[in-house]
């Protein structure tokens, strides 16, 4: 899985490759030894190469994101091939059945929703645990759950899909 990234002004290319519970990382094509933990949201212990961060996350929807490396702010865009934001695509407004599906493979840690609940956009789903840290997958749009299609604990690959929205 590849995620570009633009850090001041300069793009690189991360590369994460599932080993086994273990990911192979890449920066820019060159191996790189890491390691991350959540700590609370938005504030992530980060190993790399043998050196420790503490890394504080200041997402701004719809604008330029920084983190926060020490004393340094780093602005930063993320485009991830999954997205619809990064393909430009505006169907999140659209009507009927909306799979979420997991971006890469993990396990399910909580589900936010039940079925029959009505959800709003950017709203939180699902929680998956992958590479160590946990994600929270997020409605697309407003809509209701018509189907919860893991459970907590469940182990699930990329692709699965997890829920639907109409």
């Amino acid at each position: 899985m590849n995620f570009d990234i633009e850090l001041n002004g300069k793009k690189h290319r991360i590369s994460l490759h599932p080993e086994g519970e273990e990911y192979r990382v890449q920066l820019d094509g060159k191996p790189c030894s890491a390691d991350a933990q959540i700590i609370q949201p938005n504030l992530l212990s980060l190993l790399v190469e043998g050196r420790s961060y503490r890394i504080l996350f200041d997402p701004r929807p719809g604008s330029e994101s920084s983190v926060v490396i020490g004393e340094s702010r780093i602005l930063y865009k993320l485009e991830d091939p999954r997205s619809l934001r990064s393909r430009g695509n505006t169907e999140a407004n659209d009507s009927g059945a909306r799979p979420i599906s997991a971006s890469m493979p993990g396990r399910i840690i909580r589900i936010l929703v039940n079925v029959g609940e009505l959800v709003e956009a950017q709203q939180g789903l699902i929680v998956v645990e992958a590479m160590k840290m946990q994600n929270e997958l997020k409605a697309p749009r407003a809509g209701k759950v018509t189907r919860i299609a893991t459970e907590v604990g469940a182990i699930v690959q990329a692709g699965n899909v997890l829920l639907v929205i109409e």
